[in-house]
């Protein structure tokens, strides 16, 4: 084991990812101290021994209840150093290149990692050629690079020429495990952001379909809130489904599971997708799945585990789901989809690899 113990992370304090690296990290011994822009609303930190320090919580330097703009996070450099020096980090992380990552840049410490999650990469160097050559500048200042998936890495690699280390998000599957529920309706179900990226549109379409040619009781569950709420619900009014398609709403961290296992078919049919981690969560739970090939998703499915679909084809995804109509094949299927995350992608396998990067 390396005697680099002390990571200074760079990242948004309020994201349930950063949460899970801390506290992960802690649990192998290591010191973390964590700066963000953000301002302070959760307190899953208060009772860590970590030390922190938020841009938005200091009223006496920073605007807390402002947007934090791009221009901001190079103002903030002055406490992002004083921090360091006081921390005093073998290593420093920092976490999405379009923001921490520019802190990184300037920061300019010698042993500096950063991680890539997903629209940094697949739409931040789109917007214009200014942000192209800032995403390169980034990501050439830093000396290691890592992405949570494989596909994500390859995006990056059209601007960067890198040895881009990959670093999955680990799933808890302690908490995220199968439980006992009986579904009289034969519920298929998402978790996401109702985002048009995110296809929750073709998954109302396609259980339109499906709908209207099963013979029993069927209903389609949608964990989640966004901009699209209302043309969505406009589109379950067009098709008279009304009493079908239930809109949940957003759902807090602690019922994910409850929502996961309330399902006998997770789908999710992204146009684009850096990773997967709600596809994982719902195998974790046992619960096979249904995703489309894009991005990162082809990465977290087996064959074993789910289907892997075009998911603009309303043809392919009733094939897969008059398939999972069978209760023998569900059931095997989910608890190969377990067996899979744990192997692969459980919190203990993810942070082994990233503290090999850190080694």
């Amino acid at each position: 084991m390396t005697s680099a113990k002390r990571i200074l992370f760079l990242a948004d304090i309020n994201s349930v990812h950063t949460e899970r690296w801390v506290k992960n990290l802690i649990n192998r011994g290591y010191e973390i101290g964590l700066f963000s822009l953000s301002e302070k609303r959760s307190t899953w930190i208060d009772d860590l021994a970590c030390e922190f320090h938020c841009i938005g919580v200091n009223q006496d330097k920073m605007r807390s209840k402002k947007k934090i703009s791009k221009l901001s996070y190079f103002s903030s450099i002055k406490e992002l150093k004083s921090f360091t020096a006081e921390f005093q980090p073998n290593i420093v992380h920092a976490h999405y290149a379009s923001s921490y990552g520019m802190l990184a840049m300037r920061l300019k410490f010698k042993k500096s990692v950063l991680s890539l999650w997903g629209s940094d990469v697949y739409e931040f160097p789109k917007r214009s050629f200014l942000h192209k050559k800032l995403f390169q500048r980034i990501l050439n200042s830093v000396p290691v690079v890592c992405s949570t998936s494989k596909d994500m890495a390859r995006e990056a690699s059209i601007y960067v020429q890198k040895d881009f280390q990959i670093t999955p998000f680990g799933i808890d599957t302690d908490k995220f495990k199968p439980v006992e529920t009986e579904n009289s309706v034969f519920t298929i179900g998402t978790v996401k952001s109702l985002e048009k990226v995110y296809g929750i549109d073709r998954l109302i379409r396609l259980f339109d379909k499906f709908q209207s040619q099963y013979n029993g009781e069927t209903q389609l569950n949608i964990y989640g809130s966004g901009s699209e709420l209302e043309s969505l619900e406009s589109l379950v009014e067009e098709l008279k489904l009304a009493s079908k398609v239930h809109f949940m709403g957003f759902v807090e961290d602690q019922d994910l599971v409850e929502a996961f296992n309330s399902l006998d078919i997770f789908v999710s049919l992204s146009r684009q997708e850096s990773f997967g981690v709600a596809v994982l969560e719902a195998q974790s739970c046992g619960i096979p799945v249904i995703v489309s090939n894009v991005g990162g998703l082809p990465e977290v499915v087996s064959e074993d585990t789910g289907f892997i679909i075009d998911g603009s084809s309303i043809e392919e995804g009733l094939k897969a789901l008059n398939e999972l109509l069978s209760k023998e094949l569900r059931e095997l299927m989910g608890a190969k989809a377990r067996a899979f995350v744990i192997r692969e992608y459980s919190e203990s396998v993810c942070v082994d690899i990233l503290l090999k990067v850190y080694e």
